[in-house]
C-alpha cells in the first residue's frame, strides 16, 4: 500500500508553467483534512475510473512496454516522415455504399442535366467525387474533414483531454502577416460576359452562397458563381435606359436592389429571376447612392440638400427623413445598425441615431475639404473616411463619438487622387481603397502594423482605372471593377474559405 501511495504522489507532482500550456478554470476547493471517510471515497472513485490502484499501475506498465525505449523527441529538421502514411490517414466516420455505386453519367441522366465532358466530369467517375470536388473548389477543405491528419503525439492527446472537465486550453489565432500579402490572380469574375460596363459601379458578394452580382453603366446586372476557375454566369438581366449606379443584396439573400439616376428603383428577385419596379417617394428623384441596414429593415438613400431618405425594404415606402447641413456624399451603417454615418462635401461627418431618428453626433474629418467615401469595420472598432484629396483617415469608433475634432489613428497618404471606394475585409485586418483617376491606383492597408502591403499590386499588373472593389464574406476573394468592363478577381491565400 505504501508503494501505491508513493506512486500516487509522484503522479500528482505539480508542474511548472513552462511545461503546461493551458489554463485551469476550476473552482477553488477549501482545504479539508484527509480522514478515513475521504480516503474511502477516493478509493471508490479510483476504482470506478481506473479499476483500482493495482489495475491502474498495471495499465501504465503495459503502456510503457508498448511505447518502448527507442522513441525520441529529437526533431530532425527535415519535416514530416512519410513512411507512416497508412498509420496517419484516418478512416471516414461513416460511408454510404449507395453513393459510392452511383456514376456521374447515371446521376446526370436522372437529373436531366449536362456537364462538359472529360476530367472530373467524366461519366465513369464516381458522383460523390464530383460533388466533393465542387464543394472544395467553392468552400475549401475544412480542417475537421481532413483525413490526412498528422498522427497525434502524447502532448496532443493530453491537450484533447484537457479541453473538457473545466479545463481551457490556450488557442493561437492566425493573424495575417504584415508587409507581404500572399495572393493569386485568377480568372476575371465576369470573364463570360464583359457586358456590364463600360464602367463597373457595383460588385456585391452573396453572404451565404458563393455568388456575386456585377452591375454597371451598361444597364446589365449579372450573377456569377464564384470559384476562381470558371466563374460561370448564372443569370443576366438587362434594363432599358437604366444605367445601374448602385446595387446591394438584402440580408435575406433572395433580393437585390438596383438604383440609378431615375426616380424609380428595381427589386431583383434572385429565385424567380424577375425584376419589380418601384417608384421612389416624392422629393426623391434619383437613387445613385444608398446603403442597406444590417438587418435589412431600412434602405438609406442620399438625396439633395443634405437629405437622407429612409425606406422600408418590404414596402419601399419612406418611413423617415434625416438631414445634415451639406450635401451627402457617402453613407454607411455600423454593424449593429443603430447608427447611420454620412459624409459630406464640406468634410463634416454626421452620425444619426436610428431609434430616435435624429442627429446624435457630428465631427470634422481632419484635413478633409470634400468627403467621398465611408466604411466601418465589422468589429465596430474602426471608421475609415476617404476624401477628394486622396487621403484616407482611420479613426477609432470610440474616438469619433467623444469629440467634434477627433484625431485619426492613421492618415494614409499613399494615393494622390480622389478616393472612389474603400472597404474593410471580414476580419477587420485589411482596408482596401482605390482611386479611379489613375490606372492601378489601389492599396491594401494592414491595420495591425499600420502599413500597406508592399507587393500589391505588382508592377506588371494592369488593372485599369478602378471604380469599385469588394471582399467576399470570408475574405477568400477580392474583386476590382474598372472602367473597361472588367472585374479582376484575386484569391487571398491566407483566408481559406469564400
Amino acid at each position: 500500500m505504501s508503494k501505491v501511495k508513493q506512486n500516487r504522489k509522484r503522479k500528482h507532482e505539480p508542474k511548472t508553467t513552462e511545461d503546461v500550456e493551458f489554463e485551469i478554470d476550476v473552482p477553488k476547493v477549501k482545504f479539508r483534512p484527509f480522514d478515513e471517510q475521504a480516503q474511502a471515497e477516493e478509493e471508490h472513485l479510483s476504482h470506478i475510473l481506473f479499476g483500482g490502484a493495482t489495475s491502474f499501475l498495471q495499465c501504465l506498465e503495459e503502456a510503457e512496454q508498448e511505447a518502448g525505449p527507442s522513441q525520441s523527441n529529437t526533431d530532425s529538421g527535415v519535416g514530416e516522415d512519410d513512411s507512416d502514411e497508412n498509420e496517419n490517414v484516418r478512416k471516414p466516420a461513416w460511408t454510404d455504399e449507395d453513393d459510392d455505386g452511383i456514376d456521374v453519367g447515371q446521376a446526370l441522366e436522372s437529373q436531366r442535366r449536362k456537364l462538359p465532358s472529360g476530367g472530373i466530369n467524366s461519366r465513369d467517375n464516381k458522383y460523390s467525387n464530383l460533388l466533393k470536388h465542387k464543394f472544395q473548389a467553392a468552400v475549401g477543405n475544412p480542417k475537421w474533414a481532413s483525413l490526412n491528419k498528422r498522427k497525434r503525439s502524447e502532448s496532443d492527446s493530453d491537450d484533447e483531454i484537457l479541453q473538457s472537465c473545466g479545463f481551457i486550453s490556450k488557442t493561437t489565432k492566425s493573424h495575417i502577416p504584415p508587409s507581404v500579402l500572399e495572393f493569386k490572380k485568377v480568372k476575371d469574375l465576369n470573364c463570360e460576359t464583359y457586358t456590364e460596363g463600360p464602367t463597373i459601379n457595383s460588385i456585391e458578394f452573396h453572404l451565404s452562397s458563393s455568388v456575386a452580382l456585377v452591375a454597371g453603366n451598361g444597364a446589365i446586372a449579372t450573377l456569377f458563381a464564384v470559384d476562381g476557375r470558371r466563374n460561370n454566369k448564372l443569370h443576366s438581366i438587362a434594363f432599358q435606359h437604366y444605367p445601374i449606379l448602385c446595387a446591394k443584396f438584402l440580408q435575406n439573400g433572395n433580393e437585390a436592389l438596383l438604383g440609378s439616376r431615375h426616380s424609380h428603383i428595381f427589386s431583383y428577385d434572385l429565385l424567380a429571376a424577375k425584376p419589380v419596379r418601384y417608384t421612389l417617394p416624392q422629393g426623391l428623384t434619383q437613387c445613385k447612392n444608398f446603403v442597406v441596414s444590417p438587418d435589412s429593415q431600412f434602405v438609406a438613400i442620399a438625396g439633395k440638400w443634405g437629405e437622407v431618405h429612409l425606406l422600408s425594404t418590404d414596402s419601399k415606402e419612406r418611413v423617415a427623413m434625416l438631414k445634415q447641413d451639406s450635401e451627402v456624399t457617402a453613407l454607411t451603417f455600423n454593424p449593429s445598425g443603430n447608427l447611420l454615418f454620412g459624409h459630406s462635401d464640406t468634410g463634416e461627418i454626421t452620425a444619426w441615431d436610428m431609434k430616435m431618428r435624429r442627429v446624435k453626433h457630428k465631427f470634422i474629418d481632419e484635413g478633409c475639404l470634400q468627403g467621398t467615401t465611408l466604411s466601418i469595420s465589422s468589429s465596430n472598432q474602426f471608421l475609415a473616411a476617404g476624401s477628394a484629396q486622396g487621403v484616407v483617415n482611420l479613426y477609432g469608433m470610440e474616438d469619433v463619438l467623444k469629440t467634434n475634432i477627433p484625431k485619426p489613428r492613421k492618415s494614409i497618404l499613399n494615393l494622390t487622387t480622389s478616393i472612389k471606394d474603400l472597404k474593410f475585409n471580414s476580419s477587420s485586418e485589411i482596408l482596401g481603397f482605390c482611386s479611379a483617376e489613375i490606372q492601378n491606383s489601389v492599396k491594401l492597408f494592414h491595420l495591425g502594423s499600420g502599413t500597406v502591403f508592399s507587393n500589391f499590386p505588382n508592377f506588371d499588373t494592369k488593372m485599369g482605372h478602378i471604380n469599385a472593389l469588394n471582399f467576399s464574406p470570408s475574405s477568400g476573394f477580392l474583386a476590382f471593377g474598372n472602367r473597361k468592363s472588367v472585374v479582376s478577381l484575386y484569391r487571398l491565400k491566407h483566408f481559406k474559405n469564400y
